[in-house]
């Protein structure tokens, strides 16, 4: 993975098209008694790939091109700058604002709000997929995630007669996993679908091949919401977690999705541990090797008051402002949040010294 990521230099190599550039990469290897680490330059990759032969020198060139490509737009919106994903939960008990937007003029509303606080994308969700929560399987339950997100989605999408322009009102996101209510959406003008069940359903692949214009995020979890914290267990979380992620993407491409319409997400909380979740924050710019556009959603969740003091959601905004700036640092480019106001103002600073630091290079 990238190591020793700052703003970008002449001398560096880029990552992406996010500002950031690296001199060094961290190489993993699986060994019989755990993990070894090292920190290598590109060139010592390279030679070192050579000593097992040209397929070795290749597959190591493809992954540094990998991480040095520049990421096309997604979903409309260009990914050189962070993109800000504003959560609206049409939900009665979402784990923290479950019930604040269960109406659709409430939803509306809030949508808009966060829209005008600097929301690049609002994500509307119809099912709670907090631990615990009780799961929406069929065709009962399918109609009331629709009857709860659709209305919403129709009056903020961009060909609505009530809805503001795409480009001042943001790109509409369906949080589902389901794809009968995926489908309902993109019909209902949303232009992209947050997948929290990884796109693991083929009818999913289809719903989306059959909507080429439509994007996707692919998110893991391990197991499902009513079960995914019962133990979760990796080897090592961010070697785990990245190898579930390419191979989940490779087979929605097959499937006859785009690359340029994928992006992914390490589901943060979504079965791991707060120690498994640190992981993962730590090492986050490895998963640019997936060659798509890199989306982190850790905003109020529990692990914040694990590692603090047991705070409730509602006193977990330092928390949630601090992990989206690590998430900055490392280039993602989407960052789903409660708060839109409050992270954009950190994210402002931060792009701020960013900049001034580049400029004292």
């Amino acid at each position: 993975m990238p190591r020793g990521i700052t703003p970008h230099h002449p001398n560096l190599n880029k990552l992406s098209n996010t500002g950031l550039g690296f001199a060094s990469l961290d190489v993993i290897v699986k060994t019989p008694d755990g993990y070894a680490i090292a920190n290598l330059t590109p060139d010592a990759v390279l030679s070192l790939a050579a000593q097992s032969g040209n397929e070795a020198v290749r597959r190591a060139q493809a992954k540094l091109r990998t991480l040095t490509t520049p990421r096309p737009d997604f979903a409309g919106l260009a990914m050189d700058t962070p993109r800000l994903m504003g959560v609206v939960n049409v939900t009665p008990d979402s784990f923290f604002d479950g019930g604040k937007h269960a109406t659709t003029e409430a939803a509306i509303a809030h949508s808009k709000r966060l829209i005008d606080e600097g929301a690049d994308i609002i994500d509307i969700g119809g099912e709670s997929t907090r631990p615990g929560a009780t799961a929406l399987v069929d065709d009962n339950t399918h109609q009331q995630e629709k009857a709860r997100i659709l209305p919403i989605i129709s009056a903020l999408a961009p060909n609505s007669t009530k809805a503001q322009s795409k480009k001042s009102g943001g790109v509409i996101s369906a949080d589902t996993r389901h794809p009968p209510v995926m489908a309902a959406a993109l019909q209902a003008g949303a232009q992209m679908i947050n997948d929290v069940g990884g796109m693991g359903d083929t009818e999913a692949h289809a719903v989306l091949r059959d909507n080429p214009q439509a994007s996707v995020i692919i998110m893991h979890m391990q197991g499902t919401p009513d079960t995914m914290q019962h133990q979760p267990s990796y080897a090592f979380a961010p070697t785990d977690i990245y190898d579930w992620l390419e191979v989940r993407i490779a087979q929605v491409i097959a499937a006859g999705v785009k690359r340029d319409n994928i992006a992914a997400d390490i589901g943060f909380g979504f079965g791991k541990t707060p120690q498994h979740n640190m992981q993962l924050m730590a090492y986050l710019p490895m998963f640019h090797g997936l060659g798509v556009p890199l989306v982190l959603g850790a905003s109020r969740k529990s692990t914040i008051a694990k590692l603090s003091r047991g705070e409730s959601p509602a006193q977990r905004l330092p928390g949630s402002v601090a992990l989206a700036l690590v998430g900055y640092q490392a280039g993602v480019q989407m960052i789903r949040v409660h708060d839109v106001a409050e992270t954009a103002q950190a994210v402002a600073m931060a792009q701020a010294i960013r900049l001034a630091t580049r400029n004292m290079l």
